[in-house]
């Protein structure tokens, strides 16, 4: 008897852990009109942290809206914060170089009011204009993956349009710039070509679009409006996450399919919350919020169990944070304003608007006029940039090439903590077609196999076992911990197919929370959770 491996290319892959659970290689095509570029680069191992399997939101836990998790300090998160420009006028918009090297922002004049395009070192050495994109500049909103293509707003009046800026040569291209619509702020899909960005006709309010690079297939996501400026992509480029103002002119961060599906709400707190930005890897967002009084940098993760304060009185108001391509920097903009108002202190309940036409804040009913912006970069402690979140990788599967009569198939499951140490960790295997299983072997704490009609944990409760399962324990799962699972399995009289399900989950002790892979499968087992599905043929 001899055993096939359907999936051999794929089961010695690590893109095994970011396709969904039973994709072939063509399943990429699924996805093709939003990544438009063939292959996977180093942003898809960040894929299996981009949905929740608990709520099956994607970004973070929509079901924890209610609550937005425990403050926690930022003593040990911030390194340092540093200002890497000090001038009279106001240095805004900063985006980084696709290598991180570099970050290019604009420098708007306070006599002219125009707006030129600057470009510097990471560390603020080496300051030059470029003059890209120069003439009715309003700003730069985000550089496409590759490092070429520059993303910028002009307006003329009050009429805004999306532009592209080709940074080799500084041509522009106009994307969107519809002589009845305001239309900028756009946000590139991280492994494409598309673009999401804010648009607003008169009298309607400003609403979410995604278009092409070339300006085609323009087309309204969801129904939210009083769309802010800042938005982002997930890392692997699938869904879209925004702020919106609720119906008491509070922003809330919302997050929504690229294809339009799958609207959630992602907060809703006394305080408003806008500008988000996805890190690299995909596990935290860094976003504005008025929670401690002024507009503040803040961090939280993506399942919204902690949040932290990163910037507290930098600037009067701090804008549009960015995360280096490496995540161990946010680079922002800090306001230094000054209150043309009676009262000079800031009401936290409501949240402000900055009109970058005539320098100017409105906060509530308070208008301030900005004097000055600067540039500055948060540095993240080491401890902070190494996941706080466990990481599972390189789940791999080995048979037998042959099986002799009567005998058993044999497969291999290992797991590595690619993240911090876990107290403990666990890898299940289980097998819908009720293979006998023969043997279980493991380098784990314990072992234990359920037979059909175990009582064992579903995702709603208590449930017997439809078919058997094989669980391994590890207490204290270290960094770079790798286990094994080994289980031989007998295949039915007549069949062809060994069908088995993998998951595997290590404890965030920091939260007390769960890293599962996959985190987003199109199979489930018996217990409601996602799995990795794979099958050998027996002949």
């Amino acid at each position: 008897m001899k055993i096939k491996s359907r999936y051999l290319s794929l089961l010695l892959s690590l893109v095994l852990l970011v396709l969904p659970a039973g994709a072939e290689p063509d399943a990429v095509s699924r996805y093709y009109n939003a990544t438009a570029e063939p292959g996977w680069n180093e942003t898809q191992n960040a894929s299996e942290y981009y949905f929740d399997s608990d709520s099956g939101s994607g970004c973070v836990a929509a079901g924890k809206i209610d609550g937005y998790g425990e403050e926690i300090s930022a003593d040990g998160l911030v390194k340092e914060i540093t200002f890497l420009t000090d001038s009279p006028e106001s240095e805004l918009f900063p985006v980084w170089s696709a290598d991180g090297n570099y970050i290019m922002y604009t420098v708007k004049e306070n006599e002219s009011g125009n707006s030129y395009s600057y470009r510097m070192r990471a560390d603020g050495r080496d300051v030059e204009r470029t003059g890209i994109g120069e003439g009715n500049l309003t700003g730069f909103s985000d550089i496409n993956p590759n490092g070429t293509e520059l993303i910028s707003t002009k307006s003329v009046d009050s009429q805004s349009g999306l532009y592209l800026a080709i940074l080799e040569n500084g041509t522009i291209i106009p994307v969107t710039d519809d002589s009845d619509k305001s239309e900028g702020w756009g946000a590139w899909c991280r492994l494409g070509r598309k673009i999401a960005y804010t648009q607003e006709s008169a009298g309607v309010p400003s609403q979410l679009w995604i278009v092409d690079r070339d300006g085609s297939n323009k087309t309204r996501l969801g129904n939210s409006e009083n769309v802010g400026m800042g938005k982002d992509w997930c890392p692997l480029g699938l869904k879209i996450i925004y702020s919106a103002k609720n119906s008491k002119e509070k922003d809330d961060l919302w997050a929504i399919d690229w294809y339009g599906t799958n609207q959630t709400q992602l907060t809703d707190t006394p305080y408003g919350e806008w500008n988000p930005a996805f890190s690299p890897d995909g596990k935290k967002i860094a976003y504005i919020s008025d929670e401690g009084g002024n507009p503040e940098i803040w961090i939280r993760d993506i399942e919204g169990n902690y949040r932290a304060r990163l910037t507290n009185n930098i600037g009067i108001l701090d804008s549009n944070p960015k995360w280096s391509p490496d995540g161990s920097k946010i680079v922002f903009t800090a306001h230094n304003l000054q209150n043309t108002s009676e009262d000079p202190v800031m009401n936290s309940s409501n949240t402000s608007l900055i009109d970058y036409s005539n320098n100017s804040v409105i906060y509530g009913s308070k208008s301030s006029e900005i004097n000055g912006s600067d540039i500055a970069v948060i540095k993240l402690a080491s401890s902070f940039v190494v996941s706080t979140l466990p990481k599972i990788t390189s789940v791999k599967i080995d048979s037998v090439p042959e099986i002799p009569e009567g005998g058993a198939a044999s497969i291999s499951i290992t797991v590595k903590n690619e993240g911090k140490n876990a107290s403990e960790g666990y890898i299940w295997v289980s097998f819908p077609d009720r293979k006998k299983i023969e043997n279980v072997e493991g380098t784990g704490s314990n072992l234990k196999v359920y037979p059909e009609g175990s009582l064992i944990r579903g995702k709603d409760g208590e449930i017997s076992a439809q078919y058997p399962l094989v669980e391994l324990v590890e207490y204290e799962w270290g960094e770079d911990q790798e286990e094994t699972l080994n289980i031989k399995v007998a295949p039915n009289n007549g069949t062809e197919e060994i069908v088995f399900f993998v998951r595997t989950a290590l404890k965030n002790d920091l939260t007390g929370s769960y890293s599962r892979a996959p985190l987003f499968s199109e199979d489930l087992d018996q217990q409601g959770l996602e799995v990795y599905r794979y099958s050998v043929y027996v002949s």
